[in-house]
């Protein structure tokens, strides 16, 4: 592996550009963690405070997130319902970091910063189908112990939905690129 590339070369004098992505990597690292606390906080919080379970769900649906009945049994539906996506992204969340941890001590082009990448552009990626799956189990669970005809099946996606396809999609793309840049750079160094 080439200088630059090369992240247990202690002897190398760190380039400008390293340190400010350095700098900046320790900082992303710190702001990603105090986001899984927060997220994992907050929604917490969000399934136990009635008025945030429902801000929450009129968020999710809309008009029809007024009108579910929300009790405490609800409540924990609900939480457990969004516990999926919010699960998928804390765990994003947490190879982000890695990332962010692997660049600081600057281990930049090597497999596990790839890997780190790919895994945090699936959580990405995934967010885009639990969107509408997420919307619509909400509003099945909720709505199942009223009478029939006013049980609800709610269909929603919405453009925040494609984006998280789409730039999910890029990031598992280069990170591809960059793992396969990694695969070439060791074996350019096995021949030198």
């Amino acid at each position: 592996m080439s200088e630059s590339l090369r992240p247990d070369d202690a002897s190398a004098t760190p380039a400008p550009g390293r340190e400010k992505l350095a700098r900046l990597s320790w900082r992303m690292e710190w702001v990603t963690t105090i986001g899984i606390v927060l997220i994992v906080a907050l929604m917490g919080l969000a399934f136990v405070i009635p008025g945030w379970t429902r801000n929450l769900l009129m968020a999710r649906l809309g008009e029809t997130g007024a009108r579910l009945p929300l009790d405490p049994v609800a409540q924990a539906v609900a939480g457990l319902i969004t516990a999926v996506p919010v699960g998928v992204l804390v765990w994003g969340l947490f190879h982000v970091r890695a990332l962010f941890r692997d660049y600081a001590r600057g281990a930049v082009f090597t497999a596990a910063a790839a890997h780190h990448l790919r895994v945090f552009g699936v959580s990405v990626m995934l967010q885009g189908p639990l969107g509408p799956l997420t919307a619509t189990a909400l509003a099945l669970a909720l709505s199942l112990a009223n009478p029939p005809g006013q049980r609800l099946l709610v269909l929603t996606v919405s453009i925040n939905d494609y984006v998280a396809l789409v730039v999910g999609g890029v990031l598992v793309a280069v990170a591809a690129v960059m793992r396969e840049a990694v695969q070439i750079a060791d074996e350019n160094a096995a021949f030198v």
